[in-house]
This record gives structure tokens, sequence and C-alpha cells, in this order.
């Protein structure tokens, strides 16, 4: 792919689906959640990684950072990343994907489909992955500022939802979160890594 990226990995979220549990920090197939995703970032050629969330979410990362106040919403995080995004172009993924390779891949190599400010995945219900994208960093950051103080605790699509982006249909395997007990058992035993 010639387009240059860097990846903005979000993982700075409370778990409260989790019963509160670090889940960046999860072990999947011995790695960290957050690590697998920052790997498969690095493999795809991301020139930096950055991970929002707490120091010791990002330590493989090229920086950390967190949104300001903290726990204040994916958008807040994406906000807080975008601006030290030095790329034309950003994958803004989740730190709980399963398969991050499959997503980044999906996204990549189908880069000859991207809309004016982007491609995002669509999960087979329909469902618009906005934390699985790839994204032109200046339409992101222009979408963040103009929300100004109205991007904490909002949904991601409060930003992203206003982008000329295209979707790529995907199953609902590649988009497969763990953000569950019941994703973590059904993740850790898929044969899959």
């Amino acid at each position: 792919m010639s387009l240059g990226f860097d990846a903005l990995i979000l993982a700075g979220g409370r778990g409260t689906r989790l019963g509160g549990a670090n889940k960046p920090g999860l072990m999947l197939h011995g790695q960290r959640l957050v690590d697998r995703v920052i790997q498969a970032s690095r493999q795809a050629g991301a020139a930096r990684v950055l991970v929002i969330g707490d120091q010791s979410t990002g330590t493989l990362a090229d920086g950390v950072l967190r949104e300001d106040p903290p726990f204040a919403g994916p958008l807040a995080g994406i906000a807080a990343g975008i601006a030290q995004v030095s790329s034309p172009w950003c994958l803004v993924l989740a730190c709980d994907l399963q398969h991050p390779d499959t997503v980044i891949s999906a996204l990549l190599d189908h880069a000859d489909r991207l809309g004016p400010d982007g491609l995002v995945l669509r999960d087979a219900q329909g469902y618009t992955q906005w934390l699985a994208g790839f994204y032109r960093t200046q339409a992101v950051a222009q979408a963040c500022a103009e929300l100004g103080d109205r991007l904490i605790n909002a949904p991601a699509r409060a930003a992203l939802g206003q982008l000329d982006l295209a979707e790529l249909p995907v199953d609902d395997e590649t988009t497969n979160d763990i953000d569950t007990p019941q994703a973590l058992e059904r993740a850790r035993h898929d044969e899959r890594p």
C-alpha cells in the first residue's frame, strides 16, 4: 500500500461489561489484547502506533496519550490521538478486536475503495464499526475540532459519521470484539490466533 499511515488504538475504557477488568491487558493466545493490535498495525506498515490509554497499556507503542478528562469515551480518545498523528491517513482501531490482522487487511486490501475521507467496516448486521476504520487524518481532526467540548462522552459516530466514507461489508467474525466474559471465553477457544 502506497498511502502513508499511522495507527491509533483506543484502549482507555473502563471495561464495564467485563466487570471492570483491564481490557487491554487481557491475555489471548499468549499476548495482551492491545499488543495484538499494536503488532498487527506494525506488520501492516504503520509508520507510528499510538495508544490512547494509561502508560502501562502502550508499552509496545510509539506513544501513549490520554483523553481529557480520562474515561471521556472513544471520541474524546480519537480527538486526543488524532492531533498527534503525522501521517495523512490513520487506522483507528479498538484494542479488543479478536482478529486485528483480519480487520487491518480488510481495510488496506480495499484501499482502492476509499471514499474522500476513508473506509470503514460494516458488519453483517448492518452496523458501522467506527473503531475499525481507515481515515484521512485531517478530516477526523476537523470533525473533532468542530464538536469541541461536545465530543466528551459522545459516540464515535458524532464526528466520524460526518465524514465522506466508503463502507466495506464484512462478516460478523471479522469485526468480533472482546467486551464481555463470554466473548473472551469464545475467543480463547477459537483455533485461529
